[in-house]
């Protein structure tokens, strides 16, 4: 599978205010020092990127790969709800995956982006 063909798939991307963010999230946090060692150079109004799961979580890294835009819709309206409730700055994104989201799972995307697509149909 060549690259043209994999940024065809998709993803589901979130903004968010800095504020919004869950603590794990924010930069300088550590399990054992928690926030202190926060950068004070963010502002609560600055916009975060986080990647959103199959089951409608924030996740930091790591994108999901869908191959039909239709199922990208699908779950992002079914996502939606929860997540404007939880996070009210939210602002939910459907857009197609770039090169660097592929390069250490290049060969495998394909084939994962198949398996989510049933797991959305499932929903």
């Amino acid at each position: 599978m060549n690259d043209n063909e994999l940024r065809k798939l998709y993803t589901l991307e979130a903004f968010l205010d800095y504020g919004d963010l869950p603590n794990t999230f924010r930069e300088g946090w550590s399990p054992s020092y928690g926030l202190n060692f926060e950068e004070i150079g963010i502002s609560n109004d600055e916009k975060a990127r986080v990647y959103i799961s199959l089951n409608g979580r924030l996740k930091k890294t790591k994108c999901e790969f869908i191959q039909n835009k239709a199922l990208a819709e699908k779950l992002l309206k079914h996502v939606e709800v929860k997540l404007k409730r939880l996070y009210p700055s939210i602002i939910l994104n459907i857009r197609t995956v770039e090169s660097r989201e592929l390069d250490y799972r290049r060969k495998k995307a394909f084939d994962e982006s198949k398996s989510n697509d049933k797991k959305i149909e499932q929903m």
